[in-house]
């Protein structure tokens, strides 16, 4: 693996069943556990830049 392009990050027990469960049953077909987490990262920081610009008109 190219760690320029990748890195690898722990999870807890509890944390990897729920992601494993999105993983499955979330979208219409099930997706790999590294596209999940990077679906919900990208919504997050969505979320996060939507909340800061808000903040900034407010």
């Amino acid at each position: 693996m190219d760690p320029d392009k990748f890195k690898s990050v722990a999870i807890n027990i509890k944390t990897y069943q729920l992601l494993e469960e999105l993983s499955q049953k979330r979208f219409e077909l099930p997706i790999s556990m590294s596209k999940t987490v990077e679906f919900y990262v990208q919504r997050g920081h969505e979320d996060f830049k939507g909340k800061d610009a808000k903040k900034k008109t407010s």
